[in-house]
């Protein structure tokens, strides 16, 4: 949780030191959550896709004559967890800050972007599944590698791939860990 909210720190403040000309832009994003879960030590819990959505406020800066710039967003997100027990909700506020590159015209660009996502748990904070119950964690790491299209300077369509890093959860006797790869298809309207 420390080193996440250092880091945030860190690339937060590289955006305040960004030069002048560097455009900024303030935007909604929200999109489709598939997530394929894994269950370490835990068989009667099936890895299939996880469905849900996000939605959230987004700030982008470019650096309109090199192509580069910074994504940050505020995502309020929700995913599905079903096992022959119980049905779960998770749900978590998310913080991707992507780098990005982008190259066309101003009625259609195409861009690329990596970088990490920090969520952070609400809700639940313990899980029960197989007999065994698990205790979320306050945060988690992942990171995203995405591609997308920017339509009439405006609209944003892309897909994204978070690859989890860290852990959602951990049984509380410590013999089985809950973690999850994603797919976010995503759709962003910038002002």
């Amino acid at each position: 949780m420390k080193r996440s909210f250092f880091f945030l720190l860190v690339v937060l403040s590289l955006c305040l030191s960004l030069p002048m000309a560097a455009q900024v832009r303030l935007g909604v994003v929200g999109g489709l959550n598939l997530s394929k879960v894994s269950f370490d030590q835990l068989p009667d819990c099936s890895s299939s896709n996880r469905t849900g959505w996000y939605l959230g406020p987004k700030v982008q800066l470019n650096i309109p004559v090199i192509g580069i710039g910074l994504d940050v967003a505020a995502e309020y997100s929700q995913r599905k967890l079903n096992n022959v027990d119980n049905s779960y909700t998770y749900r978590s506020l998310e913080i991707p800050l992507n780098l990005r590159y982008q190259l066309g015209i101003s009625l259609a660009k195409v861009y690329v972007a990596t970088g990490p996502q920090f969520g952070f748990q609400l809700g639940n904070d313990i899980w029960k599944s197989g007999g065994k119950e698990f205790k979320l964690k306050n945060s988690n790491t992942t990171w995203n590698v995405g591609a997308g299209v920017q339509l009439f300077n405006h609209l944003e369509l892309g897909a994204v791939y978070n690859i989890a890093i860290s852990k959602y959860a951990k049984s509380l006797n410590g013999d089985g860990t809950i973690k999850a790869n994603t797919w976010q298809i995503q759709a962003a309207y910038l002002f």
